[in-house]
């Protein structure tokens, strides 16, 4: 059973449900993955919390919940947030059954997709999760070249992802396609949707570039895990 620690925020954790419900080879009620969803849109925001020390830290609760989740019965974890990954090492130090990792699960994505290798693949994500390097570092490892956002870049990512998660998507969508664009412009061939916001718009960059949305990457992965039992 995978647990999933979700609420950040609570569409994007539904749409992680649907994306593993969509992506599951079922025929029948019984062939789904059985899932455990914890949703607390109350825990503290992830990106301010990496970016300024002073404003409350998302990480205890995460802890807290992880061994919820573990003591409910979930054999794995998942978390539907890519900036919480931030504490990936912090959250797993507290439980023993593995926590499926979301770039592990996006490397993935690009190591089978041939479309996605031709250029550099921009990251589009919080502030946070880009201040905090982990997507770099991990891709970097793959052999992959990663973009990142200039600052007019990350405004116009922050605006979308801010929009979204205020329920704008209309208004969010203009932005997103002037980042994608931009970065089409400095040579991407590709771009992460590492927020798990974003793809509740990803049909804007569909004609852009070719994207990897990292809620149906973590959600592939899940199916993976429950088909052969490794993380």
């Amino acid at each position: 059973m995978i647990g999933v620690l979700g609420g950040m925020g609570p569409a994007a954790t539904a749409d992680f449900m649907r994306q593993v419900i969509l992506s599951t080879p079922a025929r029948r009620d019984q062939d789904h993955v059985p899932l455990l969803i914890f949703s607390d849109p109350t825990i503290p925001d992830r990106s301010s919390s990496i970016i300024d020390s002073t404003v409350p830290s998302p990480l205890p609760m995460l802890r807290d919940y992880a061994l919820r989740l573990q003591r409910a019965g979930a054999t794995a974890i998942v978390i539907p947030c890519n900036t919480a990954h931030h504490f990936y090492d912090q959250i797993a130090g507290c439980v023993t059954i593995p926590i499926l990792h979301i770039v592990d699960a996006v490397r993935e994505e690009l190591d089978e997709n041939t479309d996605l290798r031709s250029g550099g693949v921009a990251i589009m994500a919080t502030a946070g999760t880009l201040r905090s390097r982990f997507y770099e570092r991990k891709l970097a490892q793959a052999g992959y070249g990663c973009i990142v956002p200039t600052e007019t870049e990350q405004h116009l990512v922050d605006r979308t992802i801010q929009l979204i998660k205020g329920g704008q998507s209309e208004m969010a969508k203009p932005f997103a396609i002037q980042a994608v664009q931009s970065f089409r412009q400095r040579g991407a061939g590709s771009v992460i949707l590492g927020c798990t916001e974003l793809p509740l718009i990803k049909e804007v960059f569909d004609d852009i570039l070719p994207h990897v949305d990292s809620t149906k990457a973590l959600a592939r992965r899940c199916i993976r895990y429950i088909s052969d039992g490794t993380s």
